[in-house]
């Protein structure tokens, strides 16, 4: 019997799979928004014209659902410590691998999981810049330079993130892709 993990995971077509992550979320109210979408294009973009040696279908799966246990008011900092690890339990009920939903759990570092998987690294990377870049009701988006900055010397100041040079790198490459084309989807 084919469950849900196997569902969208065999679902190669961007919008489709984001389609069926959409409606997952009026299913079961998981989080869900344009903030989600722009942020797996980053990181599809990224594997792909980088050619980084992971699977872009899994990568762009686990962008679309790694945050379903976050909440709205991000000055909960005790939710956001335990979002990514309940988002993670919750994804193993679907039928996701263990391997799946441990990226999902270190989407950020709050768990402390160890060894951190390669593919963690790109979802960590794509998902603060993303956050840098839209608008919060509390504050503006960076300008693409700034968040680069910011990414590197604030938020993963002390950590080893082994793709965050080439990351920089396909920043600098793709910025106007990046600024248009995956931002007008944030407006949609």
């Amino acid at each position: 019997m084919e469950t849900f993990a196997d569902y969208i995971l065999g679902e190669k077509d961007f919008s489709k799979k984001a389609e069926i992550a959409y409606y997952l979320q009026k299913k079961k109210n998981i989080y869900f928004d344009n903030s989600v979408v722009f942020k797996a294009g980053i990181a599809k973009c990224f594997v792909e014209s980088m050619n980084i040696d992971v699977d872009s279908n899994l990568i762009v799966t686990v962008m679309l659902l790694c945050g379903c246990k976050k909440i709205n008011n991000s000055q909960d900092i005790d939710k956001i410590k335990t979002y990514a690890i309940e988002g993670a339990n919750y994804l193993e009920k679907f039928g996701f691998s263990k391997k799946f939903c441990k990226i999902c759990e270190q989407q950020n570092r709050y768990s402390n999981s160890t060894p951190r998987l390669k593919e963690s690294d790109i979802i960590e990377l794509a998902d603060q810049f993303g956050g840098m870049m839209i608008d919060r009701p509390e504050r503006r988006g960076f300008p693409i330079d700034e968040a680069l900055v910011l990414l590197e010397y604030r938020n993963l100041k002390g950590c080893n993130n082994i793709y965050l040079q080439k990351f920089k790198e396909f920043i600098n490459i793709e910025k106007n892709i990046i600024a248009s084309d995956l931002k007008k989807e944030i407006v949609a």
